[in-house]
């Protein structure tokens, strides 16, 4: 992220500005070897300034314990969930696997908006977190298209429908179920998390 690492930061920044409301609240966690809090919680963009303002570029990316950190990070937290994700490598040294961040992923109820930007990223492993979580995978060759990708996921933000369904299966198991949601209209498009766990 050496290089694009301002424009990255400028970008966020912006986005937060746009973004935030006074019922929302955002973290900053950056990541390279391990993730580290760097802001908590708020809806005070000054605060959310600072965190972004000591973001360095640096050692390897701990990509998957970085997502399962930060998914402990929302545990109690009510209302619409989302992570914005964005890296520019594919996971170097993380404690955990593949499969066991996928299976946290798909217990958690967070959306996962992943930006991968430059050719080093693991597009399928991204689209997979996305898809898995009702969010969209964006690859970037430059940083100068963040401002793009961040208004097309703020508006996907302020859209969302809540549908509420009750499975008519058995209580008995406790395997994954999958969610297949269509649109009637042409033009429409819906996502929603692949399944869930009863």
């Amino acid at each position: 992220m050496e290089t694009s690492l301002d424009r990255a930061r400028e970008a966020a920044l912006r986005f937060l500005q746009k973004t935030i409301r006074p019922k929302d609240r955002a973290a900053v966690i950056p990541f390279n070897d391990h993730p580290t809090l760097a802001v908590k919680f708020t809806h005070d963009l000054e605060t959310l300034a600072g965190g972004l303002a000591g973001l360095k570029a640096e050692r390897g990316t701990a990509l998957y314990d970085s997502l399962i950190f930060t998914l402990y990070y929302f545990n109690g937290v009510k209302g619409q969930r989302a992570i914005l994700l964005l890296s520019d490598g594919k996971d170097e040294g993380s404690r955990f696997t593949w499969e066991e961040t996928l299976e946290t992923v798909r217990r958690a109820g967070v959306t996962i908006y992943a930006i991968g930007l430059g050719d080093q990223v693991e597009k399928k492993k991204l689209e997979r977190l996305s898809e898995e979580t009702g969010g969209r995978a964006f690859f970037l060759a430059d940083a100068a298209e963040l401002d793009e990708i961040y208004t097309r996921i703020e508006k996907e933000l302020r859209s969302q429908v809540l549908i509420v369904y009750q499975s008519s299966r058995e209580r008995g198991t406790t395997a994954f179920r999958t969610v297949d949601l269509k649109v009637g209209r042409k033009g429409l498009e819906a996502k929603t998390i692949r399944g869930y766990y009863p």
